[in-house]
C-alpha cells in the first residue's frame, strides 16, 4: 500500500510541475513573475492574462483529461481483449475519426480553411469534430458487432480492428486523392494531434466524459481482474464476460471518440501509460491500475505537449508527433517481448 501511495504522490508532484511549466510556456511569453501576476489577475499585462486563461489553461486541461481518457481506454481494452497491444489507436478508432473529419472537410465542405503565417487554420471546427466523432463511433460499432459473433475471440477482435483501420485509412486516402489543394491541406492538418484546437467548452466536455467513463469502468474493476485470470475462470465466478466486454468497448469508444474528435489523432498514450504502471506494479489489480494509468497518461500527454511547444519555439509541433515518436519503440518492444514469451 505504501508503494501505491508513493506512486500517486509522485504523480501529483509531476502533474503540478507540468501544469506550472505549461502555464509559463506558450503564446504570449512573459517572465515567471508576470505569469504569476497574470494568473491571479494582479498585473497590468492584460494580454498575458488573456493568453493564460483562454489559451494555456484550456490547453493544459485538455492535455490532462485527454491523456487520462486515452490511457484508461488502453487499460480496459487490453484487459477485456486479453492483448497488451490493444488501444483505441490500434483498434482503428482514430483512423475512423480521421475518415469522418476528411469526409466533413472534402465532401460536405464543413471545414473552410484560412492560410496564415503559422499554417492552416480550420473554420467550422465544430462540424469537423462532429464528423470525426461519427467516424470514430462507426469504427467502434463495427468492432462491437464482431464481438457479438459466436466464437469470436479477443484475438479475432484485434484482427478486426486492424482490418477496420486499413479500410478507413484507404477511404481517407481516396478522399484526399480527389480533393483540392486547400481541402487536402485542411484534412491533413486536422489529423495532426493538436491540443490547441479547442477552448474551454471542449476541455470541459472532455473532462466530463473522462470522469464519467472512469467512474463507470472502475465499477467493473473486480470483473476485469477476474477476466485477466481467464474467461472460463471469470465465468465460473459469476462474471458475465460478454456483457462486460460489450459495455467496456462501448464506453472506451465514446471516450476515445470525444478525444479524437476534439484534438485529432494522438497515438500510443493508451499503450505507454498502462505498461509503465504494469512494469512497476506487476500484480496490480484494476482498482489501482485504472486511476494510476489515467493519472500517468495525463502527465505524459501534458509533458509531451510542453515538449512539442519547446522544440521549435515559438512554433509548436503537433503533440501527436511527439507521442508517436515515443510510442513506436514501446510498441515494438512489446511485440518482441510477446514473441519471446511465445517462443
Amino acid at each position: 500500500m505504501k508503494k501505491e501511495i508513493s506512486f500517486f504522490a509522485v504523480m501529483a508532484v509531476l502533474l503540478l510541475a507540468a501544469v506550472v511549466a505549461g502555464l509559463h510556456r506558450g503564446a504570449g511569453g512573459g517572465s515567471w513573475g508576470d505569469t504569476v501576476s497574470a494568473l491571479f489577475l494582479s498585473g497590468d499585462n492584460k494580454d498575458l492574462e488573456y493568453f493564460i486563461y483562454y489559451l494555456r489553461l484550456p490547453r493544459i486541461t485538455a492535455a490532462v483529461f485527454t491523456g487520462m481518457s486515452l490511457a484508461v481506454c488502453g487499460v480496459i481494452l487490453q484487459s477485456v481483449l486479453n492483448n497488451p497491444l490493444a488501444s483505441s489507436f490500434t483498434l482503428g478508432l482514430s483512423q475512423g475519426a480521421a475518415f469522418g473529419a476528411a469526409f466533413s472537410i472534402i465532401v460536405l465542405g464543413a471545414g473552410s480553411t484560412q492560410f496564415t503565417g503559422s499554417g492552416v487554420v480550420l473554420g467550422n471546427l465544430g462540424y469537423v469534430a462532429a464528423g470525426a466523432f461519427a467516424g470514430s463511433l462507426t469504427a467502434s460499432a463495427v468492432i462491437l458487432l464482431f464481438s457479438f459473433v459466436r466464437g469470436m475471440t479477443s484475438q479475432g477482435l484485434i484482427l478486426a480492428g486492424v482490418a477496420v483501420s486499413s479500410f478507413f485509412g484507404a477511404c481517407t486516402m481516396l478522399l484526399q486523392y480527389f480533393s483540392t489543394d486547400s481541402q487536402l491541406a485542411a484534412a491533413v492538418f486536422w489529423t495532426f494531434g493538436d491540443l490547441g484546437k479547442g477552448g474551454w467548452a471542449e476541455a470541459f466536455t472532455m473532462g466530463g466524459v473522462c470522469v464519467a467513463g472512469m467512474l463507470f469502468v472502475f465499477r467493473y474493476s473486480w470483473d476485469y481482474n477476474a477476466v485477466a485470470w481467464g474467461e472460463s475462470y471469470a465465468a465460473g465466478l459469476g462474471v458475465e464476460v460478454r456483457k462486460v466486454r460489450v459495455y467496456s468497448l462501448l464506453v472506451t469508444a465514446v471516450m476515445a471518440a470525444f478525444a479524437t474528435a476534439f484534438y485529432g489523432v494522438i497515438g500510443f498514450i493508451g499503450l505507454i501509460a498502462p505498461h509503465m504502471v504494469r512494469l512497476i506494479f506487476r500484480q496490480a489489480g484494476h482498482g489501482f491500475l485504472i486511476p494510476a494509468a489515467g493519472l500517468l497518461g495525463g502527465v505524459i500527454l501534458l509533458a509531451a505537449d510542453i515538449g512539442a511547444q519547446a522544440v521549435l519555439y515559438p512554433a509548436a509541433l503537433p503533440v501527436g508527433v511527439i507521442t508517436s515518436f515515443a510510442g513506436v519503440p514501446v510498441f515494438l518492444g512489446l511485440l518482441l517481448r510477446r514473441s519471446m514469451k511465445n517462443a
